[in-house]
């Protein structure tokens, strides 16, 4: 099996491929019947890839890269034709678009799928995409989105820089990813030995120590939203030493223990956030490590992008013990 490009050739096949598996479990919809037509236009004229496996002379499999916002890119239209299904044309699929998004220097993969569709998301799952809230797509058979980030998260995250001019419509966004965490932290982590949770990387924290810095963390962000709303005169500060991850000796509890603590607080902390007025998004109060203005959502998309750097930090651990 090898991976060809895109020529105007192969659009019948691109056509084929994916209308097969459209019609057999779906419809198909304005989206794909403009993608499959004119793939020339709507994929690579706007910066993307189709890649298709040629085997013994066929074109049995393809998948397309589409450009969707600074930095990241969507994998769509991955089909592989009936007949060959089981030689692992899908992974190779995969594969291919995560290097080519790479390639050109992306920040995140996302995709679109559905339930119904086992052995697709079983691939996406081998290859680390996580799912993410599913907000606002082309297509009415989606149920399910989900994103591999390609970029490994700065391990420092006192260096991180925040321009906060978060528009108030990515409230339902930012509420679900902030729910969604728990199950993320939950994926990564079961089926996992204490020897791997407990291991500490370089003497730096380990998984579970990661899990239980964010439980701690929580009735920080509470006290933080609550100040907001209540128009203090500052905001309360966090230990930059971060002493009491480091004296609570994690390591000795459960993982399901440590989880399920950081489920519970989160659960207080979105409570806080749903008995918000309009009034109080309109309030701002100073970082005082950021030294700029902060509103309710601007700290939503600070703890996303937090749970996102530990959930990151996971993955780099385990993937390092996968490795060797």
């Amino acid at each position: 099996m090898r991976i060809v490009k895109y020529v105007p050739e192969y659009q019948k096949h691109f056509e084929k491929l994916n209308r097969a598996w459209v019609e057999k479990y779906f419809k198909m919809e304005p989206m794909d019947e403009a993608l499959l037509l004119h793939p020339e236009d709507t994929i690579l004229g706007k910066g993307g890839g189709i890649f298709f496996v040629e085997y013994q002379n066929q074109i049995i499999g393809t998948v397309a890269l589409i450009p969707v916002g600074r930095g990241i890119f969507e994998m769509a239209k991955m089909a592989v034709a009936e007949s060959f299904q089981g030689l692992g044309v899908g992974k190779l699929l995969c594969k291919t678009a995560i290097e080519e998004a790479k390639k050109r220097d992306a920040d995140k993969l996302i995709l679109f799928t559905n339930s119904q569709l086992k052995t697709a998301s079983a691939i996406y799952h081998k290859f680390g995409f996580q799912e993410v809230p599913l907000i606002g797509h082309e297509y009415s058979r989606a149920d399910i989105k989900m994103e591999l980030l390609l970029k490994p998260v700065s391990p420092k995250w006192f260096n991180r820089k925040f321009n906060f001019n978060i528009s108030m419509e990515k409230f339902p966004e930012l509420l679900g990813s902030m729910e969604l965490s728990i199950l993320k932290f939950r994926k990564v982590t079961q089926r996992r030995f204490d020897e791997q949770l407990n291991f500490k990387p370089n003497g730096k924290w380990s998984i579970k120590e990661h899990i239980g810095h964010l439980w701690i963390l929580e009735s920080l962000w509470q006290k933080r939203f609550l100040e907001i709303k209540e128009n203090k005169v500052k905001m309360s500060a966090t230990d930059l030493n971060n002493q009491a991850t480091n004296q609570s000796f994690f390591n000795q509890f459960s993982i399901e223990k440590l989880l399920s603590d950081f489920q519970e607080e989160r659960a207080n902390t979105i409570r806080i956030i749903e008995n918000m007025s309009k009034r109080d998004f309109q309030n701002t109060l100073h970082h005082p490590r950021l030294n700029q203005p902060m509103r309710i959502i601007d700290l939503m998309y600070f703890i996303t992008e937090h749970d996102a750097h530990h959930l990151n930090a996971l993955l780099e651990i385990l993937n390092k013990q996968d490795n060797h």
